[in-house]
């Protein structure tokens, strides 16, 4: 295992599983309880629009599914706020749309060469210094956010219209989680991929609410347990000679299940 510490994209990207780790075990809590889970989903495929712009235009993909993941998160959430539409149909609009702009992207784009499967199923190779960085000033910019604002997020989750008329900025707040849950998602893809990213927005909280209804205990044990899928899928991956993505998603997934059961049935103990 030691050894494996010496590779530097394996340091990159354990150093990257970490901070993904409170990334999304924070975040998690605040998407679950605000019921827009499946907005990590909508938001994670809009990324491939922006990703084949990028190979069109010869950019950077990773500055134009960053700025396509704001734009739609931005106007999903003015649409759902003033424009009377649900969750469900905003992401479905952008969904589709997303998708469908980034195969016309790809098909003006003859002959490219570009891994597009290392951006849709992740791959820790191309895990670099600069999104180890990028991951940590989010990090710390996205910790500072929810220490300044949590008792309000809070109070704003369990009855948005009475934060509102207390003085919460509601709409000033949703668009800043709405962004933060962009930006991470992008940060994340070149480790987890775009069809799979979308588990570490759901999975967490899960687990968490599975163990404790305290908020405080939720978010940790949410941390605590993506860390684990994280790291552990990495060495996983590596051992298996498995994508690395993907074997996070399957143990995630497996741990929330098997996690799920054991409550369950202790539950029927004590009953």
């Amino acid at each position: 295992m030691i050894e494996l510490f010496q590779l530097q994209f394996f340091r990159n990207a354990f150093i990257m599983s970490l901070l993904l780790g409170v990334l999304f075990g924070v975040l998690s809590f605040f998407v679950v309880m605000r019921k827009m889970s499946f907005l990590g989903a909508g938001i994670a495929h809009t990324a491939f629009g922006g990703v084949a712009l990028g190979v069109l235009l010869g950019i950077n993909p990773f500055l134009t599914s960053f700025a396509f993941c704001v734009a739609a998160a931005i106007l999903i959430g003015k649409l759902v706020r003033y424009g009377k539409l649900s969750f469900d149909a905003g992401i479905g609009i952008f969904f589709s749309l997303s998708m469908a702009l980034g195969a016309i992207f790809l098909a003006l784009k003859k002959g490219y060469t570009f891994d597009l499967m290392s951006y849709l199923f992740g791959n820790i190779l191309g895990v670099t210094h600069l999104d180890t960085l990028i991951a940590l000033v989010t990090l710390v910019i996205f910790i500072i956010f929810i220490i300044i604002f949590m008792h309000r997020i809070l109070f704003m989750t369990i009855d948005e219209e009475v934060a509102a008329v207390s003085g919460v900025r509601t709409g000033a707040l949703d668009t800043a989680l709405l962004i933060f849950l962009a930006v991470i998602i992008v940060t994340s893809i070149k480790i987890v991929g775009i069809i799979l990213v979308s588990a570490l927005v759901v999975l967490p909280a899960s687990f968490g609410l599975i163990i404790s209804r305290d908020y405080r205990k939720v978010i940790l044990g949410a941390i605590l347990f993506t860390i684990t899928v994280m790291t552990g899928g990495l060495f996983l991956s590596y051992y298996l000679d498995l994508p690395a993505g993907a074997t996070m998603v399957t143990a995630g997934s497996a741990l929330y299940f098997i996690s799920l059961v054991i409550a369950q049935k202790i539950i029927k103990r004590k009953t």
